[in-house]
């Protein structure tokens, strides 16, 4: 999914031709996976991270705390609902189905009532998770740190540089950010704080 449109893009940076929507549509994308990317904290397998689907069997980060609660950590921003989850602490076991009247969902986190007492554990989770299952239902934020970073790439690739402008007439060389400072703000609340 991308977090952005095309007319976003035009209608931001004042572009009125149609001749570049197929190249605008390109820099979208671009800006929405490179917001994956930057919000989830991992160069792969983050796609749509920011989308709400369901994810089935998804074998994320787990530990069991000190009162022997199973916390798990789901590949999402937002968790908004589990249908399965189970555990084991080795390859070699059976999986153990964790109760549904036994999971709580706390924002980020999927917490399961069990008595387990050692770790590692492996977990198995189906559940759905994101923020919104379209565009025009993501926070207005993302909306606009989306058109602005795909705004950049397209103008990028009109001009034919990237992160270095060189003047030589006037002996200046100016030297910009990859991602523009504007964006990393908008997108703070979004990033994913634990390892991925």
């Amino acid at each position: 999914m991308d977090y952005t449109t095309t007319a976003n893009v035009k209608t931001s940076f004042g572009i009125v031709e149609t001749g570049d929507d197929a190249l605008i549509a390109s820099m979208v994308t671009r800006a929405s996976r490179a917001i994956d990317r930057m919000c989830a904290g991992a160069a792969t397998a983050s796609d749509n991270y920011l989308m709400l689907e369901t994810i089935t069997d998804e074998m994320p980060k787990a530990i069991v705390d000190g009162r022997g609660r199973l916390v798990v950590y789901p590949h999402k921003p937002v968790i908004t609902g589990v249908t399965a989850l189970a555990y084991r602490f080795h390859p070699r076991e059976a999986w153990q189905t964790v109760d549904a009247a036994d999971i709580i969902i706390n924002d980020t986190r999927v917490i399961a009532w069990t008595a387990l007492d050692r770790q590692p554990v492996e977990v198995r989770i189906t559940y759905a998770g994101g923020l919104a299952a379209s565009p025009d239902a993501l926070p207005a934020d993302i909306i606009e740190a989306a058109t602005v970073l795909a705004g950049r790439y397209y103008k990028e690739a009109q001009a034919g540089v990237t992160d270095v402008v060189g003047v030589a007439e006037l002996g200046v060389l100016k030297y910009a950010k990859a991602t523009p400072v504007r964006v990393e703000r908008l997108l703070r609340p979004y990033r994913r704080v634990l390892p991925w």
